[in-house]
């Protein structure tokens, strides 16, 4: 099935710096026709940058190329647009995502360990369990919103669990993780070459403060969760407490959302498009419900895109790259590249091409993916065999974001 439809003639190509352009849809022929374009895609703006703009990136190996030279272009400018263009003083110099060799490879070490795919393996069994009991949640219900019964609720369980969070401040997180994306797609009053980072402090506050008081319990009781074995890490030298306060936050919001917008759009898309639901079907009836997974991740593309900072001029891509240069790079455009891709547009869960950019690449790539994969695949699983059958019961709602694929609502009935 074609995800998207043909369009001839002149393509108009969208401010792709503007959370309104995503807002109805991805602008899906815009990317595809500067992907046929040679050299990159200029964006002019002046939120987030020192040059005047950005560099749309949306070829796969353009990307893979950025993601491997972390020397020229940098992830301490700020992971993702609009939170780049960073203060030195910001707080989220601190931050993982924010940091390159040799500082990023000891702070991805610390908690690496923990997520590797055999350990999360072993997290296979309670893992069902939350899925079995979010299923059990709207047994007597014959409608309810999908995004909230199990959207928000199973990465927010999950990560809790992970963490080592207790259960009854899981809504808490969960509340100051919406609010805290929320505030960084709202751009007015923004001075020129402002982002949203700035904004977002006194949000980013409250998360590093509930992990500074989870430090401190876990410290006292410790336990075999993330905030135990990296409150451990500060004792031990290993990170300072900065780092600590923002690996935690990293850990808190990479590890809901992802999940969240693919556990919400993957449904949406299965109710929308009877072919994608007898795809989907097929591969968890064959034990195959991974590749429907993937192939989910690669056509969601849940985290539209993130960014690199240039620390020189040079030459890429055809382009004359200036540094401080902005290059954003548009995961959610190059996951259809037909460079790699054969029938970019078409849902294939047995289509030859394995690699994708869901999760990025390279030192960056999300720590996370394997459980995020876990996650998706239980639950696939888990609606077939409760024979769990919806349909739409009214229309889906799309969030406010160029940076993440959103959905706020997924209205179902039982049938």
């Amino acid at each position: 099935m074609s995800l998207t439809y043909e369009q001839t003639g002149n393509v108009h190509i969208p401010d792709f710096s503007d959370p309104a352009t995503f807002a109805r849809e991805v602008p899906r022929a815009a990317f595809a026709e500067i992907q046929r374009r040679p050299g990159l895609h200029w964006v002019p703006t002046t939120i987030a940058n020192k040059n005047g703009g950005y560099w749309a990136v949306t070829r796969f190996s353009d990307i893979l190329a950025i993601e491997k030279d972390p020397a020229t272009f940098s992830s301490t400018g700020g992971p993702a647009f609009p939170y780049t263009n960073l203060s030195p003083d910001h707080p989220s110099v601190d931050m993982i995502m924010c940091t390159d060799p040799p500082r990023h490879n000891y702070l991805r070490r610390a908690a690496a360990k923990g997520f590797g795919p055999r350990i999360v393996a072993n997290f296979e069994p309670w893992v069902r369990e939350v899925v079995t009991q979010a299923i059990d949640a709207v047994e007597g219900k014959s409608e309810f919103d999908y995004v909230e019964e199990f959207a928000r609720t199973i990465p927010a369980y999950v990560i809790a669990t992970v963490l080592g969070a207790p259960r009854e401040d899981r809504a808490y997180l969960v509340e100051l993780l919406t609010d805290f994306f929320d505030a960084a797609q709202h751009f007015e009053g923004l001075e020129e070459g402002q982002g949203t980072a700035d904004r977002v402090i006194p949000l980013l506050g409250q998360l590093t403060e509930y992990a500074a008081k989870m430090q401190q319990v876990k410290l006292a009781h410790p336990g075999d969760d993330m905030f135990t074995e990296l409150s451990r890490c500060v004792e031990r030298g290993e990170i300072d407490q900065a780092e600590y306060l923002q690996w935690m936050f990293v850990m808190i919001a990479a590890g809901f959302e992802t999940t969240h917008t693919t556990i919400g759009q993957s449904m949406r898309m299965y109710l929308e498009d009877p072919e994608i639901a007898a795809l989907t079907d097929k591969a968890v009836a064959e034990g195959e419900v991974g590749r429907a997974v993937d192939e989910f991740l690669r056509v969601i593309s849940p985290v539209y895109q993130m960014a690199r900072t240039a620390t020189r001029d040079l030459t890429f891509a055809g382009e004359q790259i200036r540094e401080n240069d902005v290059m954003v790079l548009y995961y959610t455009a190059a996951n259809r590249d037909p460079a790699v891709f054969s029938d970019p547009d078409r849902f294939d869960p047995w289509r030859p091409e394995k690699e994708l950019l869901a999760f990025g690449s390279g030192i960056h790539r999300c720590i996370g993916a394997h459980l995020a994969k876990l996650e998706l695949t239980i639950l696939w699983e888990e609606l077939r065999a409760r024979g769990v059958r919806l349909e739409l019961a009214g229309e889906p709602r799309r969030g406010w974001s160029n940076y993440i694929n959103l959905l706020t609502e997924l209205p179902v009935r039982r049938i």
